[in-house]
């Protein structure tokens, strides 16, 4: 039988909970509500604050800039601003940047040097891609430098050189810094040299700054010593699959670079012949060289050459080993697609107006109006003293950014010459996927620790491979040349001797002089339709150089 007072308890506990469930239920429904309504609030709040600062904070600063003093616009003078901070404030963030290019600046209604003049491009655009295959997807790594053509456990090419070469690095930071200082201390003694010459050529002050390279003896010496020295053995190293670290006897290191097919081959080579036309001190003396184990440089290591696959008669090309490398990253002017490098740009490095300046970017609008010392507001004209660079020398530091962008004017060329996809165009092309890309370093460039030079390293993608893939990657080619407006004088004359004479054939005589029969029997010369690409791509350098002397030029 049945309890009847159990039942009764039983409802009874049925009841109370029924009860605690819905009054915990509506504990939790006004929970919700109560933070829907106060996130609602919040965003009202946050949107009310965004409309305030937007509408109201401009209107101030224009009413301020329209009461007590205003910029140049359009070449036309007003009074000067006396709060570039908040000008610098709203001016980029609320307008729709326009990057100007040399066109742009020619064209200008009020003349070559109008209101694009001094002004200082910050800003960064996506460069947009065609939906073709990605040459290449580089992961961001601490060393910067990742093997992307074929899968091999050996390290790039400077990476090996950076690790050989770590802790030497490391011990000459001191000595790196003393020799750099003392470089640019002599170059700061020099009194009354400015940084710019004739409005688009590099300063003495900067040129004897600029670190000795390797010159046309250096590389002589390495060729001789090639034909004298005993390879001892062979490391696995040096970039691709099967290139080579090799030490000889006498402890030198070398990376040689072997292809099944010759065109790598050729083009590091004559890349390197192209560079020594043009005075460039920034190429790792190389030399081609042909695998023959009964040869006394090969003789020691033939075991060695089997294990690594390389076949008798083959060339290569022996590049000396560079120490105390480390990054070279691809400096501030360059990593906005549309920044120009130009003589204003310089002057603004000399004076520290690109630098941020109490958190805020200074733009330099008002570099454009009436010289302060002058009696009359008259707009800035090219002859006036606010586009002359600075009399004074650069301070150690600001040299130092020069010397690295001189050698990057020359990088810049050089790299269009030999149309090379291996460094900077890299960048380029992979910015429309990694926006951070152009941050991380440059491919198959260092910087030597103990003297700032730049070391162009693995050319073997110029003037022939990449010559093939133009019509796909001109544009990436083309993009830090057309904003390039300050070169090396003895460049440029380089470039004027070579189109003057031929090319072809002063590249295919070095080639006959430094190379044995036995090396030309089986690496033939540069093809002559590729010695017809690089002859349009010097006019088309000088030609932007004539265009930078149009706009930019003392008069």
């Amino acid at each position: 039988m049945f309890d009847v007072r159990t039942v009764e308890a039983g409802a009874c506990c049925e009841q109370e909970r029924d009860s605690a469930d819905g009054a915990m239920s509506m504990t939790a429904r006004r929970r919700r509500a109560f933070q829907r309504q106060a996130c609602l609030l919040s965003v009202l709040a946050a949107f009310s604050l965004g409309l305030a600062l937007g509408v109201f904070v401009p209107l101030i600063g224009i009413s301020q800039a329209a009461s007590k003093g205003s910029i140049v616009v359009d070449g036309s003078p007003e009074q000067e601003p006396q709060q570039p901070a908040l000008q610098a404030l709203h001016h980029p963030a609320h307008q729709m940047p326009h990057f100007p290019t040399i066109d742009d600046i020619r064209s200008a209604d009020d003349g070559p040097r109008g209101r694009y003049a001094s002004v200082s491009f910050i800003a960064e655009e996506k460069l947009t891609g065609e939906g073709e295959d990605v040459l290449f997807h580089p992961k961001l790594e601490v060393d910067g430098f990742v093997e992307r053509k074929l899968p091999s456990p050996a390290a790039s090419i400077v990476q090996q050189m950076l690790a050989g070469s770590s802790k030497m690095a490391q011990a000459a930071v001191p000595e790196r810094r003393e020799s750099r200082a003392s470089k640019f201390d002599d170059a700061e003694r020099e009194e009354g040299e400015g940084v710019i010459r004739d409005g688009i050529y590099w300063g003495p002050s900067v040129e004897r700054a600029l670190p000795d390279g390797f010159d046309q003896r250096q590389s002589e010496s390495w060729a001789r010593y090639l034909h004298e020295a005993e390879v001892e053995r062979l490391e696995i190293g040096c970039g691709r699959m099967q290139n080579r670290l090799l030490v000889f006897r006498d402890g030198t290191r070398a990376c040689a670079r072997y292809r099944q097919n010759t065109d790598q081959i050729q083009g590091e080579l004559f890349s390197f012949y192209l560079g020594h036309l043009l005075n460039l001190t920034n190429l790792a003396p190389s030399a081609a060289s042909i695998i023959d184990p009964e040869a006394r440089l090969w003789a020691a290591a033939t075991e060695e050459l089997a294990g690594a696959q390389w076949k008798p008669t083959k060339p290569v090309v022996i590049t000396k080993w560079i120490g105390n490398l480390e990054p070279a990253g691809i400096p501030q002017p360059f990593r906005p697609l549309e920044r120009h490098l130009n003589r204003f740009d310089v002057r603004n490095i000399t004076e520290g107006l690109d630098r941020p300046r109490d958190g805020v970017r200074r733009l330099l609008l008002d570099r454009l109006g009436p010289a302060r010392d002058g009696p009359a507001a008259t707009p800035a004209t090219p002859s006036s003293s606010t586009s002359a660079l600075p009399s004074q020398p650069p301070t150690p530091e600001v040299l130092e950014r020069l010397v690295e962008l001189a050698q990057w004017s020359d990088l810049i060329v050089f790299d269009y010459l030999i149309a090379n996809l291996d460094r900077v165009v890299n960048n380029l092309y992979n910015f429309q996927w990694n926006a951070d890309i152009m941050a991380a370093p440059a491919h198959n460039l260092a910087r030597q620790t103990d003297s700032a030079l730049l070391v162009f390293l693995d050319n073997e993608s110029g003037l022939l491979h990449g010559y093939r893939l133009l019509k796909k990657y001109e544009a990436y080619h083309g993009l830090l040349l057309d904003n390039l407006c300050v070169f090396r004088r003895s460049t440029v004359r380089a470039l004027e001797a070579l189109r003057d004479a031929s090319v072809g054939q002063r590249l295919n005589a070095l080639f006959e002089r430094t190379t044995t029969a036995q090396i030309r029997d089986v690496l033939p010369p540069l093809p002559e339709k590729s010695v017809k690409i690089l002859v349009d791509r010097i006019d088309r350098v000088l030609g932007q150089v004539q265009k930078c002397r149009e706009t930019f030029a003392d008069r």
